[in-house]
Order: structure tokens, then C-alpha cells, then sequence
């Protein structure tokens, strides 16, 4: 293998890595959280930050977990606690497929320039296969290199529950807050929550 080859084939990698280490791109950067409440017009506090009032979509981040507070006068303040958990390895090996085609281009070239240089005289592959298991090779190997970078990116998350629905109680605004979290490893299939509660 020449400087020149190997200096493309790791370069291909790096491409991979780096664009994939940035951020989990095929899952996207942030999660759309429906929230509804009852009685409607619920004000929405994000990690501190007024974003409006229910029903509405909250995008928020998947790098993080995040406080969800709800306030409305005349009632008991709600507090939920969003926490990230990973998806299964099947579902980022799925999402990660659209790398192999990278790795096949990007990877695979520096291949067969390598596989091209070494052919000898009495080499029976020819061009056209040497450039299918090229290409092969550099499809496997960027979709392997695209789940174990994104396997391990801090962007692929789940956001846990998916879903709010809140149902506030009567009280005052300065009675201690409902506070609910569900933790990673409790969460199972958990897609969306629903906190009810009934005065007393």
C-alpha cells in the first residue's frame, strides 16, 4: 500500500467518524414531546425557560434530560422530570444503515486503488471485481463504523416518556410541587404519561 493509499483510507475513516461523532444525524439532534394539560392554557417551563402554554410540541434536545414544569394560577405546580435512555442496539444498527453507502464510496475507493496497484500479470479478478469487493468491504465497514460511533454518541438518546398529559389539581401556587420521574432503567416501554390527580 502506498503513502498516498493509506492516506485516503484513513482519511475515509475519518470522515465517518467525525461526522457521525458530532452528532447522532440519522436520529436527529432533538425529540418533538407532545404536551396537552387540563384545564387547557397550562404554562410550560423548560429547565427554567417559559416556553408558552399547553397543548403544544416541545423540541427538546436529546443530549440531555430536562424539567418540565407546569403553572397555573389557582393550582398545584407539576414538575416532570424527562430522562434519556438508549434505544435497543438493533434500532441504531437500523438507523446507521445509511452510512454503508458512504463507506462503500468513501472507503471502498482507497481499496481498490490498493487492490488495482497490487494485481499481477496473472490476477484473474479483473476490474469489475475488484471494485465489487470494494465496494463490498467499504460498505460493511461504514455501516460498522457508523453504529459503534453512534452506539456511543451522546445525541442517541431516547427522551423518557414521550408523551405528557397533566391534569392539575386545585391549590396555590406556593404548595409544594408534584415532582415525576421516571428513571432509565424503570422505563421499559414507557411511550407517555398521564398525571392525574383528584382534590381531596
Amino acid at each position: 500500500m502506498t503513502g498516498k493509499t493509506a492516506g485516503l483510507a484513513l482519511a475515509g475513516v475519518l470522515v465517518i467518524s467525525s461526522f457521525t461523532g458530532c452528532q447522532t444525524i440519522s436520529r436527529g439532534r432533538s425529540q418533538l414531546v407532545p404536551v396537552t394539560s387540563r384545564p387547557a392554557g397550562v404554562n410550560v417551563i423548560v429547565d427554567g425557560a417559559a416556553v408558552g402554554q399547553a397543548p403544544l410540541n416541545l423540541k427538546l434536545a436529546r443530549r440531555s434530560g430536562h424539567v418540565i414544569r407546569f403553572e397555573m394560577e389557582g393550582y398545584r405546580p407539576i414538575e416532570v422530570r424527562i430522562t434519556q435512555k438508549r434505544p435497543p442496539l438493533g434500532e441504531t444498527i437500523l438507523t446507521s444503515f445509511w452510512w454503508a453507502p458512504v463507506g462503500a464510496v468513501v472507503i471502498g475507493t482507497p481499496i481498490y486503488l490498493v487492490l488495482n496497484e497490487a494485481a499481477g500479470p496473472d490476477e484473474d479478478l479483473g476490474s469489475l471485481g475488484r471494485a465489487m469487493i470494494s465496494g463490498a468491504v467499504g460498505f460493511v465497514a461504514g455501516w460498522t463504523i457508523g453504529t459503534i460511533v453512534d452506539s456511543r454518541s451522546p445525541g442517541n438518546f431516547d427522551l423518557i416518556p414521550q408523551t405528557l398529559f397533566v391534569e392539575m389539581e386545585k391549590g396555590g401556587a406556593k404548595s409544594p410541587p408534584l415532582v415525576l420521574q421516571v428513571g432509565p432503567e424503570g422505563a421499559g416501554r414507557v411511550r407517555w404519561i398521564r398525571v392525574a390527580l383528584r382534590e381531596e
